[in-house]
């Protein structure tokens, strides 16, 4: 689990151009995220 500012400083590392989503599995934390984001892409 990361805290919002280890997120902040994360997200920094990733091209802009590149969408990105933080998940977890252990608490389904962006999860939902992660799939309107593929479904997104795939279409």
């Amino acid at each position: 689990m990361l805290d919002d500012e280890l997120k902040t400083e994360l997200a920094k590392e990733v091209p802009g151009d590149i969408p990105s989503v933080f998940i977890s599995s252990l608490t389904n934390q962006g999860i939902s995220e992660l799939k309107d984001l593929i479904w997104k892409e795939l279409n």
